[in-house]
């Protein structure tokens, strides 16, 4: 996506408001919110585009069944490592959890309910850029759905339903950590009835 998202201020409102609704757990992931914030304030819309360097938001989702058992996660061909779904921001998205429900059914086949805010807000190295654009600002949210038979696609054609305290050893950087925090998460959306996060 080079142009700027139809969603527009729609979507740049939501993102900042689900920034701001991010409850960081610890000093790391206060200065990554409040850095994520002043970088939304000084590019606006910029930060949404995948051409914008050193650094843009992107979505994804842990998916987890409604218990938190399990989790699906998909094969990532150019880091060769497993990761949960996600990706850029594209044109027709008009909030972060549409957008990573948009890049999970993408991905997996797989659909359900994205829970409230995200879950964590993960910095990790871009691999669609090397050399320009330095960092992914990952929107990382929790989905839950019933374990159903994914859907492998062009993009990602190794889809998995995997145990979480089982999970393959070559996964890639931070995903134990998301699982883990969308387990308690759950957990704790399951012991609040009618609450979304």
């Amino acid at each position: 996506m080079t142009d700027t998202p139809r969603g527009g201020t729609v979507l740049l409102d939501d993102v900042g408001a689900a920034l701001r609704d991010a409850r960081p757990d610890g000093p790391d992931e206060r200065f990554e919110q409040t850095a994520w914030l002043a970088l939304l304030a000084s590019t606006g819309d910029g930060l949404l585009r995948r051409t914008q360097a050193p650094a843009h938001l992107t979505a994804s989702a842990a998916v987890l069944n409604e218990d938190g058992s399990q989790t699906c996660l998909v094969f990532h061909h150019k880091m060769r490592k497993w990761v949960q779904p996600g990706g850029h921001f594209e044109p027709d998205d008009t909030s972060g959890a549409q957008a990573a429900a948009r890049e999970v059914v993408e991905e997996t086949g797989l659909t359900g309910r994205v829970l409230g805010a995200p879950v964590l807000l993960s910095r990790h190295g871009a691999p669609c850029a090397p050399g320009v654009v330095d960092w992914h600002l990952d929107l990382q949210y929790l989905m839950v759905t019933p374990v159903v038979e994914p859907t492998p696609s062009d993009e990602s054609p190794q889809v998995k339903w995997w145990p979480v305290g089982e999970l393959p050893d070559n996964l890639a950087s931070g995903v134990p950590e998301l699982v883990h925090r969308a387990g308690q998460v759950l957990a704790t959306t399951l012991r609040t009835p009618g609450t979304s996060r």
